[in-house]
């Protein structure tokens, strides 16, 4: 981790140099979480993430505590039960274990419905943030912006060359055109 990030600035210090040899070179930041944050329907996609998520952690509540119950029903009546039911009812157990892991799997896994989800809601946001962005350092000679809320690379940034205020004008004024003039404050 330690060499990539020297190699990153390297990198970074070679693709600059040159060119800053030539002309000075503009450099911006933003801070997407503040962006994200200020924005309703990043804050609706997370309400409706965080219900699913709910949801989904209340089943796997229900199937656990019904595996507990199986559980303590075997541990109560297994001196009464023969080899061969012994052997059904550790099947069953282990089969109620296997559903809830997979269920978990299904709904939070890497490639599960929660993450499938998230991207499906977030993709159009980041994908208007990033619009924003564009247009905002275009628009005022930016050669460079990033992002302070990411792992990327980022060692000094003054405040002066801060451009998440303006890139939440932007994308407020995009909202109120969308939505047909009317902003709403939640």
């Amino acid at each position: 981790m330690r060499w990539a990030w020297i190699c990153a600035v390297l990198w970074l210090g070679v693709m600059i140099s040159p060119v800053a040899a030539q002309q000075s070179q503009k450099i911006g930041f933003i801070d997407s979480q503040v962006i994200i944050d200020a924005l309703p329907e990043a804050q609706d996609a997370k309400r409706k993430l965080e219900a699913l998520s709910n949801e989904w952690q209340a089943d796997i509540k229900k199937k656990r505590e019904n595996l507990e119950r199986m559980f303590q029903e075997y541990r109560t009546r297994e001196i009464l039960y023969t080899e061969e039911i012994k052997k059904q009812k550790q099947s069953e157990l282990i089969a109620a274990e296997r559903e809830i892991t997979e269920y978990q799997n299904q709904k939070f896994g890497v490639n599960g419905e929660y993450f499938r989800k998230q991207s499906e809601l977030m993709r159009p946001i980041q994908d208007r943030i990033f619009a924003a962005l564009k247009e905002v350092a275009v628009a005022e000679g930016y050669d460079f912006v990033f992002d302070r809320a990411s792992d990327t690379l980022l060692l000094y940034a003054s405040e002066e060359h801060n451009l998440t205020k303006k890139v939440l004008e932007k994308l407020s004024g995009l909202f109120r055109r969308n939505s047909g003039g009317s902003s709403s404050n939640r």
